[in-house]
């Protein structure tokens, strides 16, 4: 899972028409760095248009660009530096997203440039030098997971601390921070930490949390929010997996990640049948479909007397989920899970409640049946 950050806007290729290679009387600063912006905007169109096929002439664009502005007067000027740091910044995403071994070393350099770079502007004088270091210190890690090495892992969670500690910065001097840097940095390091050996579970969990405060607010109004959103409980929902799945186990601290994990998930089908209802939930059908699984799964593993509760919050729009009406895929997913649960409820009947506590067990399952015929109920209705 890869957040990662263009600086530059999405722009049409049928409005550039290119420069020669060898343009004549171009020989002041000024009239070579129009060039380079040709290069540059033609750089970005083709990286816009997510095609694997764009990439290397994406990679050609930012190269002309980036022979350019190496020999302007960036020592003297930092507007020149500045365009600099941006070549060498696309320059590296396209190295990232191209993806093999050799690719993904020449991006680390590419970003380690513009990060040398960076560092050398006013960084007190605009807001913009910050937020792009910062930026530039994300997409490194993003360039190092890819590699997907122990130490480029551990190299990775290093640089999202860099550019942590960037944006920290630039709070305590009052300066205008973007607020989408802190939460996408948050949620690359909650990934990082299931990736690495051994991976940190309890770390990525409270930094998923503290990803899911930032975004929480907003999540139900902007799309890049509940993204953040539906990412942090999804990575919150793996941590707490492998937790349960990694002798010794906390007994004493399973039951409340068994909750916390299951209110993530509940709370993901209301956020994704949100933005359905307003024909935005293309992105995150997956996810969705993949949580409501994780959810069913633990519950069937953990409690599977929680069952037709949780599906019936989840399903039933005259309880708390309305929005999920049309769910079809949910549905059957979900009657799935109350069969297994029934049948797991059946098996440790005897054995977990013992023979004076089977009334309990005979409540269970009757609700259970209950859940099972009211998800029934409303599939039908919605198929009439």
């Amino acid at each position: 899972m890869f957040l990662l950050l263009s600086i530059l806007p999405k722009l049409s290729l049928k409005y550039f028409r290119m420069p020669p290679l060898s343009a004549p009387n171009q020989s002041s600063p000024e009239d070579r760095n129009a060039t380079a912006k040709v290069w540059m905007k033609r750089g970005i169109a083709l990286l816009s248009a997510n095609a694997a096929a764009a990439l290397p002439e994406a990679l050609n664009c930012f190269e002309q660009a980036l022979a350019i502005r190496r020999e302007l007067p960036f020592e003297e000027t930092a507007w020149y530096r500045w365009l600099l740091t941006a070549c060498w910044m696309n320059r590296g995403d396209v190295l990232t997203r191209l993806g093999n071994p050799t690719d993904l070393t020449a991006a680390v350099q590419s970003f380690d440039e513009a990060i040398f770079h960076l560092q050398k502007l006013p960084l007190e004088e605009d807001s913009q030098y910050r937020g792009r270091l910062a930026l530039a210190w994300m997409n490194r890690s993003l360039a190092l997971r890819a590699q997907a090495t122990a130490e480029s892992l551990h190299a990775a969670l290093l640089s999202l601390v860099h550019g942590k500690t960037v944006i920290e910065e630039s709070v305590i001097a009052g300066l205008p921070v973007n607020t989408a840097l802190l939460p996408i940095l948050l949620i690359n390091r909650a990934a990082l930490l299931l990736e690495v050996s051994p991976p940190r579970m309890l770390e990525a969990m409270q930094v998923a949390d503290e990803a899911l405060i930032l975004s929480k607010p907003t999540e139900h109004l902007n799309l890049q929010a509940a993204e953040i959103g539906l990412k942090a409980r999804h990575i919150f929902c793996r941590a707490v997996a492998i937790l349960l799945e990694t002798p010794p186990v906390d007994t004493s601290r399973a039951d409340d990640w068994i909750m916390q994990a299951t209110d993530k998930v509940d709370e993901a089908m209301q956020l994704t049948a949100r933005w359905e209802s307003q024909k935005e939930a293309g992105p995150f059908h997956a996810l969705r479909h993949e949580l409501f699984r994780y959810g069913c799964n633990l519950l069937l593993a953990y409690q599977p007397h929680f069952m037709a509760e949780f599906l019936l919050d989840v399903l039933d729009p005259e309880q708390r989920s309305p929005l999920l009406a049309k769910a079809d895929d949910l549905y059957q997913v979900g009657l799935e899970a109350l069969d297994l649960a029934a049948a797991e409820m059946r098996r440790r009947g005897p054995l977990d409640l013992g023979l004076q506590k089977m009334d309990r067990l005979i409540v269970v399952l009757k609700s259970m049946s209950r859940a099972a015929d009211r998800i029934k109920i409303r599939s039908a209705q919605r198929t009439a």
